[in-house]
């Protein structure tokens, strides 16, 4: 058990499903701020963004992404953190498009995969050469990478990377369970408890690790819950989980986020704040309503300007 304060990352949308899961999931830019707003407001200290098309589909338009990095970054004080991941059907040199944003954090994907999409099975290529180029790209731009694990292995894919000297701790690891793959292990306390134990084999000092565990669908509630009484941080949203409880949609993500920090209260744990978060995690910060460091300069350089709401 740990009264140590707990960072609660919501990811707001992904790139798997869409609406035909729950028409509440959002997909426009306004709806993802208006639901990242309130998010934040629940007590998710991390904002894991994704973007789509206007017709709902997958994208990694950097113009899109530098309007929700900018709207979110104005109206929350929240960690902005874009994916890299986006979609399986999207490819490496789209998916480095959030990368060159410069945000506080980006997610790096750590092996390969199969996604089941709508009854097809669509390959996801994060091969080692890709994770080592994102990798690079990353740590040039000052940007804390989470290092996503689906299975045991690709914890040796981390030892790997992490062998290489590339990146500077503390090193930032989620546990991504019960996804809808062939490879992927499923949302179980013994494969929670098993990839934990691992964490012993990487080849740095365990307290340069921040751990985080997410799990999909029905699997969210109870690994998420076992990971807040473990000491883990943990990731919740409609990325991950569409429905409430059993038969219930959820009207919004921060139902989940709500749920979450009652759960940590009553293990004795609270929602670390933005600021507790930076900090645990080595990000270079940002000041309130602005940009990360380096952020506009990176944006200007793509020929962007980062939409940004008026306040009040």
């Amino acid at each position: 058990m740990s009264g140590e304060p707990v960072v609660i990352t919501c990811a707001l949308t992904g790139g798997i499903h869409g609406k035909e899961a729950n028409p509440n999931l959002p997909e426009q830019p306004d709806e993802i701020v208006e639901q990242g707003v309130a998010a934040w407001r629940a007590g998710a200290s991390i904002l894991h963004v994704h973007a789509r098309k206007p017709d709902g589909s997958n994208t990694m338009d950097p113009e899109i992404y530098a309007g929700l990095h900018g709207r979110l970054c104005a109206e929350t004080d929240a960690v902005v953190q874009l994916t890299t991941g986006g979609s399986p059907r999207l490819s490496v040199e789209e998916r480095l498009n959030t990368v060159l944003l410069a945000p506080e954090m980006c997610s790096l994907n750590m092996g390969l995969l199969n996604f089941f999409i709508r009854g097809e099975q669509v390959f996801f290529a994060n091969h080692r050469s890709d994770i080592e180029r994102f990798a690079r790209e990353i740590v040039r731009r000052d940007v804390r990478p989470e290092l996503e694990v689906y299975n045991s292995a690709m914890l040796e894919e981390v030892a790997h990377l992490l062998s290489l000297g590339v990146l500077e701790p503390p090193y930032v690891i989620n546990f991504v369970l019960h996804t809808p793959t062939q490879g992927g292990q499923r949302g179980t306390p013994k494969n929670l408890l098993d990839l934990v134990g691992r964490l012993r084999d990487l080849p740095v000092p365990g307290e340069d690790l921040r751990v985080n565990v997410s799990s999909m669908g029905p699997s969210q509630l109870p690994i998420t819950t076992i990971g807040l009484a473990m000491g883990l941080n943990v990731r919740v949203g409609m990325e991950d989980n569409v429905l409430y409880r059993r038969g219930e949609p959820l009207e919004n993500n921060a139902q989940l986020v709500e749920r979450t920090v009652r759960l940590a209260r009553e293990l004795d744990r609270r929602p670390a704040t933005p600021g507790e978060t930076r900090e645990l995690l080595g990000l270079r910060g940002r000041e309130p309503g602005r940009l990360p460091p380096g952020a506009e300069e990176a944006a200007a350089e793509l020929g962007l300007i980062a939409a940004r709401t008026r306040k009040g």
